[in-house]
């Protein structure tokens, strides 16, 4: 069975300025001819699909400059940013408002916003919203404990995920052909106010929620790389949120017990007995949704 999979440092090679970069997928550099001739596009493909699109300006209001793939139809990285200026908490709803510019998956974050703000971002859910509803009846249909006490979902955090976590997550589903994907629940300590205040990642190496979330599985609490269980080193899971509370435990300084619903790559004819844990071997198979914070 694999073992997880480490993101380690990796030495980064020296990044050409933006302007070099590709107009059409802003990932490459712009190719340069032996002359010296600096082509806008980094190849052929790249220039017949900017071809084959209807030129429009940019997204910002206001400028009239042409809008590029590149920059998330923003004429240039500068102005993408700008708009994001527009609302710091409204994730990617003001790019989708203002702009008009989707994102791949709700809880994926766009170009814009993920090259301002590297790391996941949080987003409560209005009490009462659709969104809200439908976390809290998913966690009570699935809660099953011999306990009578049913608990009480007080908050909920949605997660926006960095699009390399969501890169990642893809690439595993098609290498493992991992066709289907289900809705599973993992807790830890949590050190931290969480719930208490604005929606935020607290710094504290020993809050293991915050460590989930930030580096979307990568680390746990103090910097651990993996769960240990009956199946090796990996992370560990459950589709039935009562045995995942078993893992919970709160600092004193919130009310609230914590835990994360969160979206697993499985095969289609995956079944899991309910008393068992949900076992990956790699952080790329799961990725943080939700943070819900509940009491019992």
């Amino acid at each position: 069975m694999p073992s997880l999979l480490h993101w380690g440092s990796r030495q980064k090679a020296q990044t050409p300025v933006q302007n070099d970069m590709c107009e059409q997928c802003g990932q490459k550099p712009k190719f340069i001819e032996p002359g010296g001739s600096r082509h806008p596009y980094c190849s052929r493909s790249c220039a017949k699909q900017a071809q084959g699109a209807s030129p429009s300006a940019c997204a910002l209001r206001g400028c009239r400059a042409t809008g590029k793939p590149a920059f998330s139809n923003f004429c240039s990285d500068e102005h993408g940013r700008r708009v994001v200026l527009l609302d710091s908490d409204s994730s990617c709803q003001t790019l989708t408002a203002i702009a008009g510019i989707p994102t791949d998956k709700p809880g994926d974050l766009c170009i814009a916003c993920d090259r301002k703000m590297p790391g996941p971002r949080l987003k409560e859910l209005a009490v009462g919203s659709t969104p809200f509803t439908d976390v809290r009846t998913q966690f009570l249909s699935e809660w099953d404990s011999l306990n009578a006490a049913r608990p009480r979902i007080d908050k909920v955090y949605q997660v926006f995920v960095p699009r390399d976590v969501r890169a990642r997550h893809n690439g595993y589903r098609a290498n493992q052909r991992a066709t289907e994907e289900i809705r599973v629940f993992h807790s830890a300590q949590c050190i931290c106010d969480m719930g208490t205040k604005t929606p935020t990642l607290c710094n504290f190496k020993s809050c293991g929620i915050c460590c989930i979330v930030k580096s979307s599985f990568n680390e746990f609490a103090f910097g651990e790389r993996f769960n240990t269980g009956r199946f090796g080193e990996g992370i560990y899971s459950y589709r039935n949120p009562s045995l995942a509370d078993v893992h919970a435990t709160s600092a004193t300084s919130t009310p609230y017990r914590v835990m994360i619903a969160c979206d697993i790559a499985v095969e289609s004819d995956f079944e899991v007995p309910d008393e068992e844990s949900v076992f990956v071997p790699s952080a790329d198979a799961i990725v943080p949704a939700f943070i819900i914070m509940y009491t019992v």
